[in-house]
């Protein structure tokens, strides 16, 4: 089994002290507003704003992060049937790096093109 170089969440310099992070299907092109499934529930965004889900994010993308990156992830449905999604940097707020004083916004990627999620200032 390989290792993977991980960054301390603790040990990060210069965390943000917030993260806004869009949701997309990884079949949504994200910039048609025709193809929205499922990721657009409020359902999905609960489980994503899970205090676990949350702090695993916090974990696997330690370190310097940029708006506009992307990420590709999936969440727990339950009974064993994981939800594709993609992860985009809206905004980062008060640092440059994600680790544990960051707090991470989730909202999904369609209210982000329709102007519906406040997302801030910082780009």
């Amino acid at each position: 089994m390989g290792t993977t170089d991980t960054i301390d969440p603790a040990t990060v310099e210069d965390q943000a002290e917030r993260l806004v992070l869009s949701f997309r299907s990884p079949e949504a092109d994200p910039d048609d507003d025709g193809t929205w499934w499922v990721a657009d529930s409020d359902w999905l965004q609960e489980n994503m704003n899970d205090s676990t889900y949350l702090q695993y994010l916090q974990r696997a993308h330690a370190g310097p992060v940029s708006v506009g990156e992307e990420w590709e992830e999936f969440v727990n449905c339950g009974c064993a049937s994981p939800q594709d999604v993609v992860l985009r940097v809206e905004a980062i707020e008060g640092g440059s790096a994600i680790g544990f004083e960051t707090t991470i916004e989730l909202v999904s990627r369609k209210s982000v093109l329709e102007g519906e999620a406040a997302v801030g200032d910082a780009y």
